[in-house]
């Protein structure tokens, strides 16, 4: 069998002939690139070249997210500058004007936001109208390139935006004034995500009709920003809805907690998903691996491995008894990787051993 065969069977819950150890390795790649450390033998070398030398399937997501794509309406200006430091973004509207600062980190490969486009309760009419003017188009033919240059290295996986509160926090307001925001004004922020939720609808009448049989939700949780209370208010409704309207098309739907989980467990039965990806488990975490069995309930755990066990810190024999024991805890119901990604000081070495491990487990 192939690894996209693999990944199929695992969510087709039928029996593969091995497990697929699909580390995400951008992260460790670009910034290793960019500072000139990677391991000499990978000078000159695609990641997907990485990948194969490590025997590793690539997360499909990676290549496909940029098939689906917004389209702004005609009366919305986007206006996009940088300098050594920031990336300056700038919505210009009938209704007003809204501004992102981003700073780059990671020698360039990554962003943090430092200004959100949402600075007081009288901008959210302006991202109101940005949102109802906004469509979204699929590319069929980047699709299908995409298809090809990874062959069946891996399957294709769509990544959706943070949903509901989480969009509202992460991406347009900020924790902190979004806290207030909520506290102070629940009707207009509530108002607002009443507006994500129609801008959603063209988004996932879209993607029903895209190839995509894996959908990945993308939405960070981490119980510290989506307490158990705002869980089941905002993101269950949310998830009921979108992965009921995704099922019913015949796709799998899993969803990024890749924060501090334990109070929100109880919910995963009631969300819909077909699996967690990136769970970090202690002690990077706060969860056991029994306890994210039992929350499981057969449901598919993506990923699993701490990220710091990759670190210098870890031995090797404490990865490698850590990885028998996810493997016996979770097959087959498991696509093995690394919560939340490679460090960019991680070991490719350890990387190595866990695909030789995976290579000869039998399920």
């Amino acid at each position: 069998m192939s690894n996209r065969e693999r990944i199929l069977s695992v969510f087709s819950r039928q029996r593969a002939d091995r497990i697929v150890w699909q580390p995400r390795l951008h992260h460790w790649f670009e910034v290793n690139k960019a500072r000139g450390t990677l391991p000499r033998k990978y000078e000159g070398w695609s990641i997907l070249d990485v990948f194969d030398d490590l025997g590793a399937s690539p997360r499909g997501y990676h290549y496909f997210n940029d098939t689906v794509s917004v389209v702004e309406g005609d009366k919305v200006l986007v206006r996009t500058q940088e300098d050594a430091s920031n990336i300056y973004t700038r919505y210009e509207t009938p209704k007003g004007s809204l501004t992102q600062v981003e700073r780059k980190t990671e020698y360039g490969t990554a962003r943090l936001r430092t200004e959100y486009f949402l600075k007081r309760v009288e901008d959210f009419e302006v991202l109101r109208y940005v949102l109802e003017n906004q469509s979204f188009v699929f590319d069929p033919d980047l699709y299908e390139r995409r298809e090809r240059m990874l062959g069946d290295r891996t399957e294709p996986i769509l990544t959706v935006p943070w949903g509901s509160i989480q969009r509202f926090f992460i991406v347009y307001m900020g924790f902190q004034r979004g806290v207030i925001a909520l506290w102070k004004r629940r009707d207009k922020v509530e108002d607002l995500l009443n507006a994500f939720d129609e801008n959603d609808n063209g988004r996932f009448d879209l993607i029903k009709k895209t190839p995509f049989r894996i959908v990945n939700f993308g939405d960070n949780i981490d119980e510290g920003l989506c307490s158990p209370t705002s869980f089941q208010r905002y993101m269950l409704p949310y998830y009921q809805r979108r992965t009921e309207e995704l099922h019913s098309v015949g796709k799998f739907c899993t969803s990024h907690w890749d924060g501090k989980i334990k109070s929100l467990l109880p919910f995963v039965r009631m969300t819909g998903l077909d699996g967690l990806e990136c769970v970090p488990p202690e002690p990077q975490g706060n969860v056991t691996l029994y306890q994210l069995r039992e929350a499981l309930a057969g449901r598919i755990l993506v990923d699993g491995i701490p990220a710091t066990h990759f670190l210098p810190m870890v031995k090797v024999e404490e990865l490698r008894s850590f990885v028998y024991r996810i493997l016996d805890l979770f097959k087959p119901n498991i696509i093995l990787g690394i919560s939340d990604m490679l460090p960019p000081d991680g070991s490719i070495g350890k990387a190595r051993m866990v695909a030789e491990i995976v290579a000869d487990y039998k399920i």
